[in-house]
């Protein structure tokens, strides 16, 4: 796959932005759940929605956000198992922006402790996409 006929300076800011929010949550989950604010809480919930929009954001195409993660997968961006955490993460967005009251925090931060590699897996491969496009 290549990022032919992408804007590139776009794809590169939504990386960014993933990778500074998830920086920023494996920040405020270093702490003990119980010692987490509630603003630090709303922080995680936030920063989740964030990091499913960037990623549906790089789909590319205007369909819904799980098909876009689909559309990664089936070039060969994302694995099946990655691409099934994805999706997860995207539902669990959908929770939060739709149905906020019935969220548990304490789930949440025991989900996000177990790290983002399947998202820092997909970024660096569009890095390495987008260098070998560059060097063509």
């Amino acid at each position: 796959m290549n990022l032919k006929g992408i804007d590139e300076n776009y794809v590169t800011s939504l990386m960014r932005d993933i990778e500074g929010v998830i920086n920023e949550i494996v920040n405020i989950s270093s702490k003990p759940f119980n010692e987490l604010s509630t603003a630090e809480k709303y922080a995680i919930r936030y920063g989740i929605i964030v990091i499913a929009e960037a990623l549906t954001a790089l789909g590319i195409e205007p369909e819904p956000p799980i098909h876009a993660l689909r559309v990664l997968r089936d070039n060969g961006l994302l694995t099946l198992n990655e691409c099934d955490e994805l999706e997860r993460l995207i539902r669990l967005r959908n929770l939060l922006v739709h149905r906020y009251w019935t969220v548990d925090d304490r789930r949440i931060y025991e989900n996000i402790k177990g790290d983002f590699k399947h998202i820092l897996n997909l970024i660096d491969r569009l890095k390495r996409v987008q260098n070998h496009d560059n060097s063509i």
